[in-house]
């Protein structure tokens, strides 16, 4: 069950960034690669431009996460690990199995992470999910490298010490950016740079976790429970799910509904008169709280819009690559749509729930 699963991931993450090719942030990014050069290693997605393992981390990431299209599994949006296993496993020359391997360590590792935090979680703390990258990828990415156990430790405790992610990079009160597509880039750019240097006797805090001022004490405030995170019983990535719209994944089912009713009532924008939204406090925050994502102009911003979203899904009866192109947003339709949109918070549903 597992290798299939893995391989369903592979595909529909390579799905998400040929979906990305035309991103701004891409030429930015491959332009800038382009100037500091270096070892030919890995292939860059969509040009096919070689360069070093962790340049092509940088960039294969941030196209991976664009169209915020990716799946929900390994502790968030591990799909992400596609980019830095591949480019590794590309200047390593491993072959498809330890590639899979690979991938899968990193979605077991990703989950336990997160499965291991009490209480509240990552976000309320001021952190993104994405730092918990510092800690699951080294693992998978040493284990292509060659490394042995010593090692591996010593890259993780390098990798969990600076792999860090603030919650302003998708932060519920700041419009969206192209920074928000590299958070676990970064952190696994250095991951890889962790590995490297432990492999050649660079050590780290062994105790990144548990020791003195680690990962649990200041990330958490003690709220990690270590049983969870090294129980290594049964396979947690076969429970991930997949989006079928380029959206938020809070946001993904009401954006469904919407479809469905415009469809089977074969409606049309001028026959909306209002679309009320109820949905949890946690979605309601994150999606709608301030003017940039309400009128987004940007796809970074777009894809966290529950209002430019159900507009869109009203006007087109879609919501993939094509909607976010720049002219969507100062479409005349899906701004009057979006006047139409109200979003308020159901208290019968919970923090995190998703739409009603």
């Amino acid at each position: 069950e597992v290798v299939p699963a893995a391989k369903r991931i592979l595909l529909d993450t390579l799905g998400c960034a040929v979906g990305a090719y035309a991103a701004p942030g891409r030429r930015i990014i491959e332009a800038t690669i382009k100037e500091f050069g270096g070892k030919a290693e890995a292939t860059l997605f969509g040009s096919g431009l070689r360069t070093t393992a962790m340049n092509a981390t940088l960039l294969n990431c941030f196209m991976i996460r664009y169209l915020d299209y990716n799946d929900l599994g390994g502790g968030t949006h591990n799909s992400e690990a596609v980019a830095p296993i591949l480019a590794v496993a590309e200047r390593e020359g491993a072959g498809g199995r330890a590639f899979l391997t690979s991938l899968v360590l990193s979605y077991e590792l990703g989950v336990r992470v997160a499965d291991s935090i009490i209480g509240p979680g990552f976000e309320p703390r001021g952190w993104h999910g994405d730092l918990r990258t510092g800690l699951s990828m080294p693992a998978p990415l040493g284990k292509l490298m060659g490394l042995n156990e010593d090692q591996l430790a010593n890259a993780i405790a390098i990798g969990g010490a600076h792999g860090l992610s603030l919650g302003s990079l998708d932060g519920n009160r700041e419009e969206l950016t192209m920074a928000k597509n590299l958070r676990f880039g970064m952190a696994a750019y250095h991951a890889i740079l962790s590995c490297a240097l432990a492999k050649r006797g660079f050590t780290g805090m062994i105790r990144v976790v548990e020791g003195d001022r680690g990962f649990r004490q200041v990330i958490l405030n003690g709220d990690m429970d270590l049983e969870k995170l090294t129980d290594f019983s049964g396979w947690r990535m076969l429970h991930g799910s997949f989006k079928t719209v380029c959206q938020n994944w809070t946001t993904n089912a009401q954006i469904l509904a919407t479809l469905a009713i415009v469809k089977d009532n074969d409606l049309k924008p001028d026959d909306i008169k209002a679309v009320r939204i109820k949905t949890s406090a946690r979605d309601a925050r994150h999606v709608t709280t301030i003017p940039g994502k309400k009128y987004p102009r940007n796809t970074e911003s777009a894809s966290h819009s529950a209002f430019f979203g159900n507009a869109m899904a009203i006007k087109e009866r879609a919501l993939g690559p094509e909607q976010f192109k720049p002219e969507k947003f100062n479409d005349p339709v899906i701004l009057d749509l979006i006047e139409k949109v109200t979003v308020e918070v159901d208290p019968a549903l919970g923090e995190r729930d998703t739409v009603q």
